[in-house]
């Protein structure tokens, strides 16, 4: 996925997070194959990692994800630099202020701006809002931190304030999860948010269809056993022919414990 290998050491426990809660290598509690954990926070649980839709055109970015409330996904960071911060403000308002480890987590990273964040600490909190007004943030300002101001958001996460955008054409459900997301009148959503449909026979007819953009946002949204993704997932890499892929598949198997139960 051509992350940096500082993000790598993260998510294999190699490089301390500053915030006890936080696991790594992340937990298990069942989570979509676009999820990529980096770390989990079992009292949620949560995860916070790298979400990335393969054979749609969109930007990959890291994502907080809630489990228990029906896998709601929000973006957090659009780069490397942008999630380090805000493990660092989560830290900071954890700990008011900057602990030896939380100093330690960002020499290992190469975050250089732990004063900025600290003094925007002390104004926002760990208010993602707030985010913004920092010099990470200003540019590819990720959506949950976008400031209740004219300036349009240019990621490709579903954007509620965005009326012109066909977002449905390449987002899954966790994506608008508690969203009130436009729509024209004319636009029906396609079959994979629909919550009744059975998404195991909906991917099966996207695969024959040749449709893998379709199959793969279905396969990403909720109403799934972990025993039929698992399955869906191989036919999916079968027909993808792609190494890349094939290694998330083989990652994401790896960890998909049936007794999970589903998502």
């Amino acid at each position: 996925m051509s992350l940096p290998d500082t993000l790598l050491a993260c998510a294999q426990g190699a490089i301390r997070v500053p915030i006890c809660t936080l696991e790594a290598p992340a937990g298990w509690y069942g989570h979509p194959p676009a999820l990529t954990p980096i770390w989990s926070d079992g009292s949620g649980p949560t995860y916070i990692g790298y979400w990335k839709h393969w054979f749609v055109d969109r930007e990959p970015c890291f994502v907080e994800m809630y489990v228990e409330a029906d896998g709601m996904t929000y973006e957090i960071a659009r780069t490397p630099a942008q999630l380090f911060a805000v493990i660092a403000m989560m830290s900071m308002s954890l700990d008011d202020g900057i602990t030896p480890e939380l100093e330690a987590f960002a020499d290992a990273v190469g975050l250089d701006c732990l004063a900025e964040l600290d003094a925007l600490s002390l104004k926002t909190g760990d208010d993602p809002k707030g985010f913004a007004q920092a010099e990470l943030f200003k540019t590819l300002t990720p959506l949950h931190s976008m400031p209740d101001s004219v300036t349009p958001y240019s990621g490709d996460f579903p954007d509620p304030s965005n009326a012109s955008r066909a977002w449905w054409k390449c987002s899954c459900s966790f994506e608008i999860v508690d969203r009130d997301m436009p729509t024209p009148p004319s636009v029906r959503l396609p079959a994979w948010f629909d919550p009744l449909r059975d998404k195991r026979t909906l991917f099966d007819e996207f695969i024959a269809a040749g449709r893998l953009d379709c199959a793969w946002l279905t396969l990403n949204s909720a109403g799934w056993s972990i025993a039929d993704a698992r399955r869906a997932i191989v036919q999916l890499q079968v027909k993808a022919c792609d190494e890349a892929f094939d290694q998330v598949v083989a990652a994401w198997l790896a960890v998909a414990d049936v007794d999970a139960g589903g998502y």
